[in-house]
């Protein structure tokens, strides 16, 4: 046993804090869940911190007993590592889809294991976090992509870093959790044999609406907000454009896109014509051009649309399956295989011309580039130095 200047006394099987509080000497054992913590080096150095860190909150009059001693019983339990992250989300302006990748993230760090007894993070205190306890959770999950990783991480770190700014904590130590290494994918399209077929396909299973769907998903290459949300009123027939102002996200309208920028996609005749088709079915309510066939009204989001059509469609055809999004992918290779010029593709697709080469750079050249290849490779065969026989 044994007491040091800072006020921590080291026991037999716990530490013990005294400090002055209000005239009157406090005395309390460090606890985590309930269990005192035995007097490690690690955890003797983690009690002067504290101690340091009471001190200076009782000299500048923000000291709370609750924060740092949560099972005492003279106040109410401190904020946990769950209460913090729920407080986070309530005070975050963002998009429907946003908050549910949010709520994804947190609901895996309320329940994630993060000691060898099995504790969950979300009920530990704020203030006993340490980085090792993130690392523990993370680990628990090997499976989870290294993507996936840092999103969760990203808004674990957001939350304590309120909490840090809330002068709850003096560090974050989020901080520390390296960032998990992953390739982003490649773009996966159809062939142009794949996508004839499924357009066929639908056309004979299920025509008109669904069918008209999917032909002007694979020839206008736009997003799934987008076309879900496209009205009658941005069709331009004289111009055979279409203004991309808007979008559909879990059955809630954005006047915005993506990316914040509206722009006008000049249609093939492949994308006329299913148009021209999709006006019998919706043109007369004056609302959106694609409608789900068998409730007369929007699409709310893509789950319906898979489950009842797409998935069906690719299984009886035996095509991989490879979700509706990349039918956006399909249009962008086949104009890029079709020779055009990435800068007006870009365009077409709502992309900077830095974000599509970087996306689609496999496809730039096409087939020249085996043609290209093929002139070096010559050039080196009738060029080749002769090889000096050996006597």
């Amino acid at each position: 046993m044994g007491r040091n200047g800072l006020g921590v006394e080291i026991r037999e099987s716990s530490i013990r804090l005294s400090f002055m509080l209000d005239g009157k000497q406090q005395r309390k054992t460090l606890k985590i869940n309930g269990e005192a913590i035995p007097p490690t080096p690690a955890n003797i150095k983690y009690a002067e911190r504290m101690a340091v860190d009471i001190r200076s909150r009782i000299r500048f009059g923000t000291f709370s007993m609750k924060e740092f001693f949560p099972e005492d019983e003279s106040g109410p339990t401190a904020m946990t590592v769950t209460a913090q992250l729920d407080h986070w989300l309530s005070a975050q302006r963002i998009e429907d889809s946003t908050r549910a990748g949010y709520e994804s993230a947190i609901k895996f760090w309320k329940a994630a294991p993060c000691d060898k007894q099995g504790h969950k993070l979300g009920d530990l205190a704020v203030r006993a976090m340490v980085t090792s306890h993130c690392l523990i959770a993370l680990a628990s999950r090997p499976a989870l992509s290294g993507k996936t990783v840092n999103n969760y991480v990203s808004v674990l770190r957001e939350a304590i870093e309120m909490a840090v700014t809330d002068r709850l904590l003096e560090t974050n130590p989020v901080e520390k959790v390296p960032r998990a290494k992953h390739q982003k994918e490649p773009p996966d399209p159809f062939t142009r044999d794949e996508a004839e077929r499924i357009i066929g396909a639908l056309l004979l299973n299920h025509p008109g609406q669904v069918h008209n769907l999917v032909e002007f998903w694979f020839w206008s290459g736009m997003r799934t907000s987008e076309i879900f949300g496209l009205t009658w009123s941005n069709v331009d027939r004289a111009s055979d454009t279409v203004l991309v102002t808007e979008a559909l996200v879990r059955g809630k309208y954005k006047n915005r896109t993506k990316t914040n920028v509206a722009r006008t996609l000049i249609l093939n005749s492949r994308a006329k014509a299913a148009l021209a088709r999709q006006r019998q079915h919706t043109l007369a309510a004056g609302a959106t051009v694609f409608q789900d066939p068998r409730y007369g009204k929007a699409w709310d989001d893509e789950r319906a649309f898979r489950r009842s059509y797409w998935t069906p469609t690719l299984k009886r055809l035996g095509i991989r399956y490879r979700r509706p999004y990349n039918m956006r992918h399909t249009y962008a290779t086949a104009m890029l295989m079709a020779g055009m010029n990435p800068a007006f593709c870009a365009k077409q697709l709502g992309h900077s011309v830095d974000i599509f080469l970087s996306t689609y750079a496999k496809w730039i050249d096409g087939d020249r580039n085996a043609m290209e290849m093929g002139r070096l490779e010559s050039a080196l065969g009738s060029d080749a130095p002769q090889k000096v026989a050996q006597g």
